[in-house]
């Protein structure tokens, strides 16, 4: 399910993307978020199953039901030894009404091709079935009873919907067919359909120290599936953390959603400022209405997005690559926009940058080669970059302040993470100093032979930060809109101290560490002369940031860190104020 930029300005920013079309390689197909119900009805009382685990998964073929299809069960058996696997032709007729039920499995020559899940699916739909059931058999270890998968394929003549079910589900159902009874299968869409979601955060991955300055707003695009107007309609958007308890929610009340009413913005009402800790995170969306032809059948969607260390990161995982077409004769680039928000008062740079990218079978992935580059966002660039000069990749918009060679190594593979050092360009040693509340582009650029290869990306989250703007394209000129369908590129960056020593020190009285040595819970206690701000910041010896934070009015006070995540060590705590700064060692030992 496609999500939608987190500003309303993204839809603008789309007509622009579709100038700078893409050309898709290596892609691996997810199953969606169906959010439709399965209910089996065994002699009168119905079972409900949903998607995932010990229910059924979807595919990328078929017809999504925008009403109820339902019809008595029924195995669908070929004319050859009536087998369920479906390896010779069924019979005209033999399904018409029903629901067919159809065991996932391979075929031997000359019906090789039959056990394909879009031929098996034809097979049952041109016999009359209304909808196609694929049953899990197989007998993989890894594959237990509640195991479920996404189908891939594509036939546009597949026109009912069409699931994978589960062995548990599979054998309730033939149970049930098998002992006589009645069974009936209805296949329900939800009352209310997320057509997408937005998506509020700037970056799939987080530093601990930055998230606390975004604003999550929360709205989503609603139909009203059934056609008829729709009665004490409820949607909801929820942050959750690992364990799904519920950080913040909130929920718009909609009276009455007509029936006409399709793909239609809805704003949900308060804003969440996020203060979270290290760890996972999911924002999730669902809809609820007054139960309509006997059920209440709701949706629900969900995207994830992690608080980190130090990363910077628009993508969770690479799930496709991508490059412009046709590829420019002169080469071709992309960037992502960070924004680096708070350290107001030390001194911190990028000096590692993280890149993934796939090769063909021309010009393989360990022949791919790129330049990096850390742009800086000129002050005088308007907010929404409507002064921005897109015209040539090294535009008047950025200062250039650093860059890193990408050299494929010998053993390189598609989709394999290297990292990338970067140069100062005033210094010409690894490191460059990124300021508190500036506007950064970690940008990629792909010339001679390696223009033909491919960058990797993550499909199926649009991620923006100001403006709408996350991931941008670089092609005759930029793109601000990105590629068309806003993929958002692996382009990541991690944040350290410029330096680990005080070359202004501060006195030693101002900050003690407690316990030292640390097992899980680290105490800072600061004692300064006068009410001072500061920033305090834990690191990595090496000086690669843990935390950063900024603190307001601080004289006598004692902060209290849980640092469960970090193995035994040497580690840096540091405060910094105007005056100058103060490090420590501490030891985390488990």
């Amino acid at each position: 399910m496609k999500q939608k930029s987190p500003h309303l300005c993204g839809r603008v920013f789309l007509a622009l993307s579709l100038l700078f079309l893409t050309q898709q390689a290596f892609s691996q197909t997810g199953s969606a978020n169906s959010s439709v119900t399965i209910t089996v009805t065994v002699a009168g009382t119905p079972t409900d199953f949903t998607e995932g685990p010990c229910g059924f998964g979807t595919s990328s073929f078929g017809a999504y039901p925008v009403m109820d299809v339902c019809g008595p069960a029924a195995w669908a058996r070929d004319m050859v030894g009536q087998d369920s696997i479906l390896c010779d032709s069924v019979a005209a007729g033999s399904l018409n009404g029903k629901v067919a039920l159809v065991r996932r499995g391979g075929c031997a020559a000359p019906n090789t091709t039959s056990g394909n899940f879009v031929v098996k699916a034809r097979k049952a739909q041109q016999a009359g079935a209304v909808a196609v059931l694929v049953a899990n058999n197989s007998g993989t270890a890894s594959q237990d009873d509640c195991f479920t998968m996404g189908m891939t394929g594509a036939d546009p003549n597949v026109t009912v919907p069409t699931f994978f079910i589960c062995r548990s589900m599979a054998t309730f159902i033939d149970n049930a067919i098998n002992s006589g009874q009645s069974v009936e299968i209805c296949i329900h869409p939800p009352n209310v359909f997320i057509d997408s979601i937005y998506y509020p955060v700037q970056n799939v991955v987080t530093p601990v120290s930055q998230i606390g300055t975004d604003t999550f707003g929360f709205f989503a695009f609603l139909t009203n599936v059934r056609g008829t107007d729709l009665t004490n309609v409820s949607l909801k958007a929820a942050v959750k953390n690992a364990d799904g308890v519920e950080l913040y929610s909130t929920t718009l009340n909609i009276p009455v959603l007509a029936g006409s009413v399709s793909d239609s913005a809805f704003v949900l009402p308060g804003t969440f400022a996020p203060e979270l800790p290290i760890g996972d995170y999911t924002i999730e969306y669902s809809t609820e209405s007054d139960p309509v032809a006997g059920g209440v059948y709701r949706d629900r969607d969900s995207d994830v997005f992690h608080v980190s260390e130090n990363l910077f990161s628009k993508d969770d995982v690479a799930n496709i690559g991508l490059q412009p077409a046709p590829v420019p004769d002169n080469g071709w680039g992309i960037g992502n926009i960070y924004v680096m928000s708070t350290g107001t008062l030390d001194h911190f740079m990028v000096s590692t940058a993280q890149v993934r990218n796939t090769g063909t079978t021309e010009w393989p992935a360990n022949k791919m080669n790129a330049e990096l580059f850390l742009f800086r966002v000129r002050d005088d660039v308007a907010s929404d970059y409507s002064n921005f000069e897109d015209a040539d990749f090294l535009t008047p918009s950025f200062e250039i302040k650093g860059t890193g060679a990408f050299i494929a190594p010998s053993d390189a593979t598609p989709y394999q993470v290297h990292n990338v050092s970067l140069l100062n360009l005033e210094t010409a040693e690894v490191g460059i100093p990124v300021e508190n509340g500036s506007h950064y582009v970690l940008a990629i650029f792909y010339s001679d032979s390696s223009r033909f290869g491919f960058n990797a990306f993550q499909q199926g989250i649009e991620v923006a930060g100001p403006q709408g703007l996350g991931t941008i394209t670089y092609g005759d000129k930029w793109y601000l809109g990105g590629f068309s369908g806003h993929p958002s590129a692996v382009l990541r960056m991690f944040i350290d101290l410029v330096t680990t020593t005080d070359e202004k020190p501060l006195p030693d009285t101002y900050l003690k560490i407690f316990p030292n040595p640390v097992k899980d819970v680290l105490n800072l206690g600061l004692n300064l002369e006068k009410p001072t701000d500061i920033t305090v910041t834990l690191a990595e010896i090496s000086g690669r940031t843990i935390r950063i934070e900024d603190k307001k009015g601080i004289t006598n006070e004692t902060l209290t860190y849980q640092l469960p995540q970090l193995s035994t060590g040497t580690y840096l705590a540091r405060i910094a104020t105007p005056e100058g700064t103060l490090t420590k060692k501490f030891i985390i030992q488990r």
